[in-house]
């Protein structure tokens, strides 16, 4: 089932274009990623489909219908708070606002508390929070009426390592009940739960990953050849499909069909290559991102 489709979706400030003609559909229990620079359109893409924003042109729907907004979590990038509130009273609060039933409000306050790991600091003041309990208080007020669709803007940008694995658990729990988009520069926590990638450049999708595949082309290891000498490309091409030259002594490449590993030792070996270093290496996201960015 498509949760989320959004069909041609532009936004223009004037004469500047934040998103161009995006297309996205987001199905149930999947979980995207949104990828790009600082002033690709991500935010904009996410206030649109939150409702937050108009968009100019384009169409979202939810199977094929008109999407009904509270259907959607939505946890912006900088989430604000009542400082002076209990974790509990604001969860409460939010609840109210999204419409649900008091005989409802306390009991699932808890249990979202529970479920980001907050219950024990549910008799501390939103003040005293460090930065990544907000973070989870933010995850927790976007999910606290149980919605369909969660969306995302950067849930780990200012977390610490411990912070941000803790949030990407804690969705990777949440993709079982929800279908999850969310923008992020942390390309490996993308690779470690999303099932698609859309990379975005200027308010345009230039490019739709996915991760399944993506993992599985991966696997035709590159090997990476670095040599006390300047190499000699032009002999190692016969041995290599492909070959990226990182320096005069260092190369990074697939191996033609038929060449083994120990075929191209064999070969510098005869050639009198002093070699330093020779191991597979696999092609992770991040470099394919550069070269997608870069194409």
């Amino acid at each position: 089932m498509t949760m989320l489709e959004a069909r041609g979706l532009t936004k223009r400030y004037g004469k500047h274009v934040a998103v161009k003609d995006l297309n996205l559909q987001l199905k149930k229990n999947e979980c995207i990623a949104l990828l790009g620079p600082n002033g690709a359109g991500k935010t904009t893409t996410l206030h649109m489909l939150a409702g937050l924003i108009t968009p100019t042109d384009g169409m979202i729907m939810s199977d094929k219908k008109v999407l009904i907004k509270d259907k959607i979590g939505f946890l912006p990038q900088y989430p604000t708070f009542f400082d002076w509130m209990y974790p509990k009273e604001y969860l409460m609060l939010a609840g109210t606002l999204s419409g649900m039933t008091k005989k409802t409000l306390k009991e699932r306050s808890l249990h979202v508390l529970e479920m980001t790991g907050l219950l024990e600091a549910q008799k501390r003041k939103i003040g005293a929070f460090s930065g990544g309990m907000k973070q989870r208080l933010g995850l927790a007020q976007a999910i606290m009426h149980q919605p369909k669709i969660l969306l995302l803007d950067e849930p780990v940008s200012a977390l610490d390592p411990a912070g941000r694995i803790d949030v990407m658990n804690i969705l990777e729990n949440l993709k079982k009940d929800m279908a999850i988009l969310f923008s992020t520069h942390v390309l490996h926590d993308a690779e470690q739960i999303c099932d698609k990638a859309l990379i975005m450049k200027s308010g345009q999708s230039i490019s739709y990953e996915n991760m399944k595949e993506w993992k599985g082309n991966r696997q035709r290891k590159r090997y990476r050849l670095e040599t006390s000498d300047p190499l000699q490309i032009e002999g190692l091409q016969k041995l290599y499909k492909e070959i990226d030259i990182k320096e005069s002594q260092k190369i990074i490449g697939t191996l033609r069909h038929n060449v083994t590993p120990n075929m191209l030792l064999q070969y510098c070996i005869q050639q009198d290559i002093g070699i330093q270093y020779f191991g597979a290496e696999e092609k992770n996201l991040e470099e394919h991102y550069i070269e997608v960015m870069e194409g």
